[in-house]
């Protein structure tokens, strides 16, 4: 695809006016119909004393790689987990944690009739109270394992409420102000898996108390977005996902959590989505940002390890089939020496193409339309 040296006289141009002419036709890469943008040679009409008008082109670099596919998902980034906390305990509400505060494993929630309502860390919720004579359970194990941590109890934590662990909850309850009974009544404290932090009141100071009296979230944010049920197999746990911020940013997250399959109402009505929580990396990039609208941006490998090619550089040619052209002469040196080469071709993909076949190699230099 070379430009023509201007002709000396109107005998010299005779021959020349055969000469091959770019017409550049853009058309959009369809994923089915695998439709692409081609440039096609065609020879347009000339006059006898009319110059070839110089064409413009360019030329890329002939690449090795993965040929792959974006998409694109909503999602949103917000605190994690929300839920309310509340207590089994009757009373009046009397003091209330700050709304935006962390709370972590031995600090108050809030508190009823002017006592504590302690946090604790474990999966299980508090379903009964603790004192000896009781029978053994996980919970107790829970129990234990904070005591351990707070430093009230020194032996190794298991399920059986023991006489060392009575002498543990007294001492613990000597630290907070309470009386010194060695059980725990039920809703004294809150099993939570971690630390939580005060979204805000559900109820206010002199309410009485009940099972919704904080507003609480994780204390880490986490983007939850639902992806079609076709692109799941372009998500794993723990993979690198990159997600696009508001303001044009893009961070990197990883994936923690892939759900079954929800139903989801969308503009086209209801339909099968995948749920899929990610947390950013740097957890700095999104410090200023809660509960906002983010996109997740997805990666299909359509093929693996094949030569690239733009797609405005392929030649339709006559009778069918593509080619590129060339570039052979060498760096630094003036010319227009090329030779157009035939290929086979795969997939189509954000304007590339695979080639699949033919005499071209990683790092050839082909023409390419501007």
């Amino acid at each position: 695809m070379t430009v023509a040296d201007k002709p000396e006289s109107a005998d010299a141009a005779a021959p020349r006016r055969g000469r091959r002419a770019l017409l550049i036709t853009g058309a959009a890469v369809a994923a089915v119909a695998v439709i692409a943008t081609v440039v096609v040679l065609v020879q347009p009409p000339t006059q006898a004393n009319s110059a070839p008008k110089p064409v413009a082109v360019d030329t890329a670099v002939v690449t090795r790689g993965d040929l792959t596919a974006g998409f694109r998902a909503q999602g949103t980034l917000a605190y994690s987990s929300p839920r309310d906390l509340g207590t089994a305990l009757p009373g009046v509400v009397t003091g209330l944690a700050a709304s935006g505060s962390v709370v972590t494993a031995g600090q108050e929630l809030f508190r009823v009739d002017d006592q504590p309502v302690v946090l604790m860390h474990g999966d299980l919720p508090v379903w009964r109270s603790f004192s000896l004579g009781m029978t053994d359970g996980a919970d107790v194990l829970q129990l234990e394992r904070n005591l351990a941590v707070l430093g009230f109890f020194d032996r190794e934590p298991d399920e059986e409420f023991a006489g060392s662990t009575e002498r543990a909850v007294e001492r613990w309850q000597k630290s907070l102000g309470l009386e010194e009974t060695g059980m725990v009544e039920t809703g004294r404290i809150v099993f939570s898996p971690a630390d939580v932090r005060i979204q805000a009141p559900k109820a206010a100071i002199g309410d009485a108390s009940s099972a919704a009296i904080v507003a609480v979230t994780g204390a880490t944010k986490e983007v939850q977005a639902f992806i079609d049920t076709a692109q799941q197999g372009l998500v794993a746990l723990d993979a690198t996902i990159n997600v696009l911020l508001p303001g044009g940013v893009q961070a990197n997250g990883t994936i923690i959590a892939i759900g079954a399959p929800v139903e989801r109402e969308g503009s086209s009505g209801k339909s099968l989505k995948i749920p899929v929580t990610i947390t950013l990396d740097d957890a700095e990039a999104g410090a200023n940002l809660d509960n906002v609208s983010v996109t997740i941006l997805l990666t299909e490998v359509k093929q693996s390890d094949v030569l690239l090619v733009p797609v405005v550089a392929l030649l339709a040619q006559p009778g069918g089939g593509f080619a590129v052209e060339v570039v052979t002469d060498k760096p630094g040196k003036k010319g227009a020496g090329s030779s157009v080469v035939p290929l086979e071709l795969g997939a189509f993909s954000d304007g590339l193409v695979a080639v699949t076949g033919g005499k071209l190699a990683d790092g050839d230099v082909v023409v390419v339309a501007k």
